[in-house]
């Protein structure tokens, strides 16, 4: 986002202007469509345009490949749905489908938005610009942290505390694909071999 230039909603590409429908729920639906791993490719790939593209006649008759660049450069140019780690922390903190309510609820509190209303109409990358400015008072931000935060070691004194956030973590948890579940286990065994690597050779010397 640039402020002293209009935001962008055409794209030129195979000697075709494109419009582009980028509101921010229009957007969440192809990204959850793209996370869908039991539909074809091809249909997520024609769906997706269709979502996004007004003119979507244009690029109708364009062969598949040619469509998933079309996409591709969509996405590269135009929207951006990965959100950086919460400081401090590698572990994913926020889900835009999971968090929903969450999210309505602090767009309502700290500007007084009701998402519902803005369907259609608020563009993604105003939407982004929003939730990143979110306040740490907002509920969304708290769940955040309870995500993010590390187990303290145990000591005689933080019992309480370290039984209070392990059940607002497992309260909070969000859902995990499978494919992230699998991801998880692998670094999970990629970080106990490292551990016992490391300590075979500190028994070597």
């Amino acid at each position: 986002m640039l402020l002293e230039r209009a935001l962008e909603n055409d794209l030129l590409i195979f000697g075709k202007c494109l419009h582009l429908n980028l509101a921010f729920d229009v957007v969440l639906r192809v990204d959850d469509l793209q996370s869908q791993k039991n539909e074809l490719d091809i249909n997520k790939i024609d769906v997706s345009l269709r979502l996004l593209v007004c003119n979507y006649k244009k690029i109708q008759a364009l062969h598949i490949s040619k469509k998933q660049q079309v996409l591709d450069v969509i996405f590269d140019k135009f929207i951006d749905t990965h959100l950086k780690p919460w400081p401090g922390s590698n572990q994913k903190t926020i889900d835009f489908r999971q968090d929903a309510i969450y999210i309505y609820s602090a767009f309502m509190m700290d500007y007084g938005i009701d998402l519902y209303a803005e369907q259609g109409k608020l563009d993604w990358r105003k939407f982004m610009a929003l939730f990143l400015g979110l306040s740490e008072k907002t509920k969304l931000r708290e769940i955040q942290s309870f995500r993010a935060r590390k187990i303290p070691a145990s000591t005689k004194y933080n019992a309480e505390e370290i039984t209070i956030l392990r059940q607002q973590k497992q309260y909070y948890a969000l859902e995990v694909s499978e494919e992230e579940a699998r991801s998880n286990v692998q670094q999970g065994l990629a970080c106990l071999f490292g551990v016992l690597a490391a300590q075979a050779k500190r028994g070597e010397k």
